[in-house]
């Protein structure tokens, strides 16, 4: 095997991106979606920062995803909330967004928005596609074989709403990768800016996930967000 072939293998990992419509919507709550209305827990509140509603972003089904990172295989369905105007996010979950995983589908219901929680412009089904991903040049699991010089080779990342895979970086690698934390935060999906619901992080940046690993932090969520 050839020095490129090598770096090449070492740094396939498989993810599944989101499709956000293009195909006749089935309808059905469980399904992945943009916009529409999100699945919870009985009795579970909407998210809110301040008092006001977050913004409902996207309902993940990891049940239905033809892969799924090792990260995320306890997670049955995730339902992601944030701030409508992202400014400086903070790094954890429970401010100015929400991440809820959900361990089982069973039971879950319709959760119906506040009057005045803010939308967007329009709602989408999605479907899964499993697909090969690759690191950027700053992603810090990037292998490089002894004695290969990768600094002329980019190899394909999936600038997709994902899970699994690698971290499209756009300015750099996200904060986890040179910060140390106590939960050893590390990615595991990022959701894209989409052009068809009208949701812009910044100028066409992307929203960057992580799970705690370190023992009792498995339920904490960290993120990072970076445009152009």
């Amino acid at each position: 095997m050839s020095s490129l072939a090598e770096f090449k293998r070492l740094n396939t990992r498989k993810t599944s991106i989101v499709q956000v419509g293009g195909f006749r919507p089935t309808g059905e709550p469980l399904a992945s979606h943009f916009g529409l209305r999100p699945l919870g827990a009985v009795g579970e509140a909407w998210p809110t920062s301040n008092g006001a509603p977050l913004l409902f972003v996207c309902q993940l089904n990891l049940t239905a995803a033809p892969f799924v990172p090792p990260l995320l295989r306890d997670v049955a369905l995730i339902a992601f909330f944030a701030a409508p105007e992202p400014g400086e996010l903070a790094k954890q979950s429970g401010s100015d967004w929400c991440l809820r995983a959900y361990p089982s589908l069973d039971g879950l219901v319709a959760i119906a928005p506040p009057g005045n929680a803010p939308a967007l412009k329009r709602g989408f089904e999605c479907r899964w596609e499993e697909c090969n991903d690759h690191p950027n040049y700053d992603d810090p699991d990037r292998i490089v074989p002894d004695g290969f010089d990768d600094s002329d080779v980019e190899l394909e990342n999936l600038a997709r709403t994902k899970v699994g895979g690698y971290a499209s970086s756009i300015q750099s690698e996200p904060w986890w990768g040179f910060e140390e934390h106590p939960a050893a935060p590390e990615y595991c999906l990022q959701i894209n800016s989409e052009e068809k619901v009208g949701l812009a992080w910044g100028d066409a940046g992307t929203v960057y996930l992580a799970r705690g690993t370190a023992d009792g932090c498995k339920d904490q969520w960290f993120l990072d967000w970076q445009c152009y």
